[in-house]
């Protein structure tokens, strides 16, 4: 029988990124089997949903990365150990690691990390900083690809280092959870037309997230020829600045009547089961990349870049297309060909991309080894 932990998460801000949906998945598995589960942060809107699932949220400013606040964190973090009875700290993001990793040099706790991104650095100091997320107990890399860009870049790796992919929630993202009616009524609210081929982009408004790639290459194809498509931006778009650049190039293109933004949604599996095409169009590597398999889950093809975690959960051929990155041209060359080839409503694919994440990225699978890792470090 396992012995109960009391399992800490720090992460700056509980919001809609793919490293706190990962800290939320994880807290809901602890508490379903018994765990005590607390997370420190600092704001974000699922703190409450958190919260109603059992999880102690514990509030404090651990976004910083004003060395005087990571001092203090030192102390506000030993505290909590102390009054909670925290068995091991689990630190998602590396301001906070550095107190973490403070923390455990006083008091005798556990510490783990989760390497998230390649944390681009740029000299020696950046690079120091980027490597308290090695001078843990042991560290979680999120997919093959971050593990082999810790062991390329970093020396100071002495601790465990386990991949563990990420998770989805595998009952929210089942193309049978919804009904024909849902879609029908989604299609109207959004104004869209029903006999449209749908091509959707599934990420918030930032400059890598290569929505200016997808508005470029939708321009050549439409030039080549007459096609009845929408392209769908759906993600939060608070970068102002951003969102109307990419505005500008959609009406210099004439692209304004094909092209919408339609900012966030809690029923994302909503918006992929109305769309036939999905597209991650990132200009940098994602870390792992969970639009390629949310678009999986819900039997849609995926048209990603090749590089970074979309190389590894994508079937080249099988449940998606991989084109060069950054390479507008050769994205529409992608959807020009599944349009003629009519692969986005194949059955087939459609079924193998299902399978293929039902058999690798569940949450559950995710959040069991990482309990189990858990367990390895405590010993």
């Amino acid at each position: 029988m396992q012995s109960k932990l009391s399992v800490l998460q720090v992460i700056p801000n509980l919001n809609v990124s793919g490293a706190e949906q990962g800290c939320i998945d994880v807290a809901n598995y602890l508490v379903e089997n018994n765990h005590g589960s607390y997370v420190l942060t600092t704001t974000g809107t699922k703190i409450k949903e958190v919260e109603k699932n059992g999880t102690k949220v514990l509030l404090g400013p651990v976004d910083s990365k004003n060395p005087f606040v990571i001092f203090k964190n030192i102390f506000l973090i030993i505290s909590n150990i102390k009054k909670y009875n925290i068995k091991i700290i689990h630190v998602r993001s590396r301001a906070p690691a550095w107190s973490v990793f403070f923390v455990s040099k006083f008091i005798d706790v556990k510490c783990i990390s989760t390497f998230h991104g390649t944390y681009n650095f740029r000299g020696y100091l950046k690079k120091l900083y980027n490597s308290v997320m090695l001078r843990m107990n042991g560290t979680i890399a999120i997919s093959n690809f971050i593990h082999d860009h810790i062991k390329k870049n970093y020396s100071f790796k002495k601790n465990p280092i386990q991949t563990i992919e990420r998770g989805i929630d595998l009952n929210f993202f089942d193309p049978k959870s919804i009904l024909k009616n849902d879609i029908k009524n989604a299609i109207k609210k959004y104004n869209l037309k029903e006999d449209s081929i749908k091509i959707l982009l599934p990420a918030r408004v930032t400059g890598w997230k290569g929505h200016l790639i997808l508005v470029d290459a939708v321009s050549q194809l439409l030039e080549k020829r007459v096609l009845n498509i929408e392209v769908l931006f759906f993600g939060p778009d608070q970068n102002k600045l951003l969102k109307e650049k990419i505005e500008n190039s959609i009406r210099q293109k004439n692209l304004q009547n094909i092209i919408k933004f339609y900012g966030s949604t809690k029923k994302m599996n909503l918006i992929y089961a109305l769309s036939d095409i999905v597209i991650s169009s990132s200009t940098d590597p994602e870390a792992f990349g969970r639009v390629s398999i949310e678009a999986q889950a819900m039997g849609k093809l995926i048209i990603a870049s090749a590089h970074g975690g979309s190389q590894e959960t994508i079937l080249e051929g099988k449940t998606g297309y991989l084109y060069s990155p950054k390479n507008p041209f050769e994205l529409m060359e992608k959807i020009s060909s599944a349009i003629d080839q009519k692969t986005y409503s194949s059955n087939e694919m459609s079924a193998s991309a299902i399978e293929h994440i039902k058999s690798n990225y569940g949450k559950d699978k995710m959040c069991k080894k990482t309990l189990e890792f858990y367990q390895e470090i405590i010993g």
